[in-house]
């Protein structure tokens, strides 16, 4: 079985706020759930998260500003 490339969680934060930002909800709570599915999902897939092989996973208000950040970056990508 060929190794797969690792995920990078920074990665896996732009595809949570693109995501925010098309059902327009940045709560903390859909961000969590999202986070849990995508999660979830790899983990079915059998991927390497690059983050978290050393570090203990981020808690939930952690994850939830970096993604908000993710958000506001996008934001002013797209000029929304």
């Amino acid at each position: 079985m060929p190794k797969s490339k690792r995920i990078k969680l920074t990665d896996i934060r732009i595809a949570i706020a693109k995501e925010c930002l098309i059902y327009e909800d940045y709560s903390k709570k859909t961000i969590t759930r999202i986070t849990k599915a995508y999660l979830g999902q790899l983990k079915k897939d059998f991927k390497d998260i690059e983050h978290w092989r050393y570090n203990k996973p981020p808690t939930v208000s952690a994850n939830a500003t970096k993604v908000q950040f993710e958000i506001e970056k996008l934001k002013k990508e797209w000029h929304i």
